[in-house]
């Protein structure tokens, strides 16, 4: 059985494809880190659920993996798509091509993990930073999904976001209130649907995708 739903548009977070780097499980951060080829991508069934599916507006990281991530599971949405840095996962700076295991007797990566709010990585990008700006780009799709609704009521606005693990655990921490940054994980070439922007009133509000 369906809920009502109360949102305006469905927002589907998809993270990038895996590489070489996620196989090795280095932090990959803004480094432009390529797919690895075919199946070992991971991709396969990324493609089938979004075959034949309409998106009103597509966001992409302007990074090379989710570039290649969007032009092999829906190559016609490729030029159509919005480009943004805002979508970039978190910039570890100095830790970034490191694994956990090379990096877990450095204090100040210890103190990360415990506290990434307080703690930055070094020559990285501070938490505040990567809060703010993924909170802009959450509040462009809420807004958009707002101010243009779909015309047919029976279906729902789509905006799909090619984008990466950490983008999407925020993205889901901003429409749940309470919701930790680390309760929720996307597996490489996964898919996380939402609903934002609430038909009646203004105000950034979502919630989960019922179907």
């Amino acid at each position: 059985m369906k809920k009502h739903r109360s949102y305006a548009a469905e927002l589907w977070l998809v993270r990038h494809g895996r590489t070489s780097w996620n196989r090795e499980r280095r932090y990959q951060g803004h480094s432009n880190v390529a797919l690895l080829d075919d199946e070992a991508s991971g991709l396969e069934g990324l493609k089938k659920e979004l075959e034949g599916v309409s998106f009103s507006t597509v966001y992409c990281s302007d990074l090379q993996r989710c570039r290649q991530t969007l032009e092999r599971v829906r190559p016609d949405l490729a030029g159509k798509a919005v480009y943004d840095s805002r979508l970039r996962e978190m910039n570890f700076g100095q830790w970034e091509g490191q694994t956990y295991e090379m990096l877990k007797d450095n204090l100040v990566y210890r103190a990360w993990i415990d506290d990434p709010v307080s703690v930055n990585p070094p020559g990285g990008e501070t938490w505040d930073h990567f809060h703010r700006r993924v909170r802009s780009i959450y509040e462009e799709w809420v807004n958009l999904a707002q101010r243009n609704p779909c015309p047919d009521h029976n279906m729902e606005q789509r905006i799909l976001a090619v984008t990466h693990g950490g983008v999407i655990s925020l993205a889901a921490s901003l429409q749940r209130p309470g919701t930790g940054f680390w309760d929720t994980a996307v597996e490489a070439g996964g898919v996380l649907r939402l609903g934002i922007g609430e038909r009646a009133a203004g105000g950034l509000a979502a919630q989960e995708y019922y179907d």
